[in-house]
């Protein structure tokens, strides 16, 4: 009776050990692919989003600074319309001549 006891906990060790094993074997192996699709992540994917990116806000950055430098001269044109109109008009109060 001691011998099957015996040999039933050597078969159940081994039988551990076997399980031990196999779930060390397929921890490495999920580590492994892990570790892969890591190193393959498509590093050069997101560079070109990124730099596609950078573009857009480039171009939009130039589209508004174009459109605030038209606005200013705008401005600055309508500016000196106001100037020469108000010169006119103290010249025409005090009887100025024009030139």
């Amino acid at each position: 009776m001691e011998n099957q006891l015996n040999d039933a906990a050597d078969q159940a060790k081994a039988k551990v050990q076997e399980l031990a094993g196999e779930a060390q074997e397929k921890f490495a192996d999920l580590k492994n692919d892990i570790t892969e699709k890591i190193q393959n992540l498509d590093v050069e994917g997101l560079k070109a989003e990124a730099t596609e990116a950078l573009a857009d806000a480039k171009e939009k950055a130039t589209e508004i600074a174009a459109e605030a430098q038209e606005k200013f001269e705008d401005l600055k044109e309508e500016a000196g319309e106001a100037l020469e109109k108000a010169t006119g008009f103290i010249k025409g109060l005090f009887g100025g001549d024009s030139k």
